[in-house]
């Protein structure tokens, strides 16, 4: 159960703020005040960067009232925050509005201690309440689609894992116990390989979520699609091209969205579904014909022959040639010593044996070095990423990042990612502060990290958070703007990116001290 809950205390009678934060025994209840705020404008950049449990707030307000306040928040943040109005107003207009914002409490001011405690008192109660509830029902649904969601996965995986003999009418019983749309006679499987990164992952969901395709489903950054027909096989042939004419439709669909292909692979027809997963094998097979035939991003495995295997007897002059490269060369050097590891592999056991030789490799360049293979990936699961370097171009992919992070390591080269995207967040800002509608969430998208990491990462690199930041920018830009030119307030209020003049000027004097007005006669004294 939360200990503790917050609070945003909202009121521009900066007394009255102080009289209610000093005289509520907040701690007593289980509360504490997170942040004040004079206006809607400000209470609203507040809960952007984090909701409280709880929002107290006056309605009458400059720049933005309690109410414009509040249903900014439940339109677009939270429906659910619970909130407490203060009004110096005995209008049944206001209850009335109150109500319809789906407000906890309605109180009017002045208020006393014994209100206030009361007020909290009830409020715990239903937090305390809401969140034990809440806490069930999230834990019963969740078990109960975990455990189904976790059979099913572990039923696909089964399909394309070699494994002990199953019964053909086992297997399908599960299927359909499971609603996977597959049975006939003959079967298929074709492998997708996805770009490792979270967008593509995301969007590769949605297309295959929005077509009606066969089944379908991600693993290990692969879609993995399993093809089944009630024909026999006399039709084999005709199987397959209806199997390739799916992909190429998939296939024009990842243009669409991706602006480029990505690679295919399609395996043998087998006649039994206890047999998958040997289609599935001979798909990773195809797959990895896409390193050789970088040309042709679909390849079915009936089309292609086996590349004859020449690394068995080079990979000892190929394992010396890398280490030289580490130590020596460049990263263009590392790159080219390290693809010659995986060039011409096209079997998956070969792929995994090679993968193996250079992993030691680079484990003998570390304890060299003092160091250890782990700390090249920088606290990730190299088991993890080697289970998923499952073709030849994911397994050059990884050994090429540990291969320069090797390089790195004994050159004494240590990059800090969160000054990399902390500049370049700065950056941004700097070229789009006028955008009124410029936010953090804008940014964090932008750079690929999530708002919650983003805004703790943010502050703690320049010690105020980015609301101020990016206030601070337009305010430097106003100074100068005032110094050099005659241009009106609200001109230069829209031209830095505050869409209310009044607020502008508030946030000025806030930060400086002086009007804008009061600013530009000193300036130019």
């Amino acid at each position: 159960m939360k200990t503790t809950y917050t609070i945003l205390l909202v009121d521009d009678e900066e007394a009255v703020r102080t009289s209610i934060k000093n005289l509520t025994p907040w701690a007593e209840y289980g509360f504490e005040v997170m942040a004040e705020a004079s206006n809607g404008q400000e209470a609203l950049e507040i809960v952007y960067e984090t909701m409280p449990d709880v929002i107290i707030t006056d309605i009458k307000m400059p720049y933005m009232d309690g109410i414009k306040f509040i249903s900014r928040v439940r339109e677009e943040l939270s429906e659910t925050v619970n909130v407490i109005f203060l009004s110096g107003y005995d209008e049944f207009t206001y209850a009335q509005t109150a109500l319809q914002l789906n407000a906890a409490e309605y109180v009017l001011k002045p208020v006393s201690v014994k209100t206030m405690s009361d007020l909290l008192r009830r409020m715990k109660e239903r937090l305390d309440k809401d969140l034990a509830l809440v806490s069930d029902m999230e834990r019963l649904e969740a078990s109960y689609r975990e455990a189904f969601e976790l059979y099913k996965e572990k039923f696909l995986i089964s399909l394309i894992s070699p494994a002990k003999a199953q019964d053909e009418e086992f297997l399908e019983s599960k299927a359909e116990e499971y609603k996977l749309p597959i049975s006939g006679k003959m079967f298929a499987a074709a492998v997708v390989d996805i770009p490792a990164d979270s967008l593509s992952l995301e969007a590769m969901r949605n297309i295959i979520t929005e077509e009606e395709r066969p089944l379908s489903f991600i693993y290990e950054n692969q879609l993995i699609m399993i093809f089944s027909s009630e024909m026999n096989k006399d039709f084999t042939q005709l199987f397959i091209k209806q199997i390739s004419r799916e992909m190429q439709l998939l296939q024009d669909k990842i243009v669409h969205y991706f602006s480029k292909p990505f690679n295919m692979g399609i395996g043998e027809v087998v006649y039994h579904i206890k047999l998958v997963h040997e289609s599935f094998r001979s798909a990773m097979e195809a797959l990895n014909y896409s390193e050789i035939y970088p040309e042709q991003h679909i390849i079915s495995i009936s089309d292609v022959e086996r590349v004859e295997r020449t690394y068995e007897k080079t990979l000892g002059e190929r394992r010396s040639d890398l280490v030289m490269a580490i130590k020596f060369g460049t990263d263009d050097d590392v790159g080219i010593k390290t693809g010659a590891f995986f060039r011409n592999l096209t079997d998956p056991a070969d792929v995994q044996q090679v993968m193996l030789a250079f992993i030691t490799t680079i484990s003998e360049i570390c304890i060299a070095y003092g160091a250890n293979i782990a700390s090249l990936l920088e606290g990730e699961d190299l088991f993890m990423l080697l289970s998923k370097a499952n073709t030849a171009a994911r397994a050059n992919e990884l050994a090429l990042r540990i291969a320069l992070a090797a390089r790195k390591m004994t050159a004494g080269i240590r990059e800090n990612s969160h000054i990399q995207f902390i500049e370049k967040a700065k950056s941004i800002i700097k070229e789009r502060y006028s955008d009124p509608n410029l936010r953090l969430d804008h940014v964090a998208d932008e750079i690929a990290v999530s708002p919650a990491y983003f805004s703790t990462t943010f502050k703690k690199e320049t010690g105020i958070s980015f609301v101020q930041y990016i206030t601070n920018v337009r305010i430097e830009k106003a100074k100068e703007l005032l110094k050099n030119t005659d241009e009106k307030t609200y001109e230069i209020a829209e031209e830095i990116g505050f869409s209310d003049p009044n607020y502008f000027s508030f946030a000025f004097k806030k930060n400086i001290g002086l009007s804008p007005s009061q600013y530009r006669t000193k300036a130019r004294s």
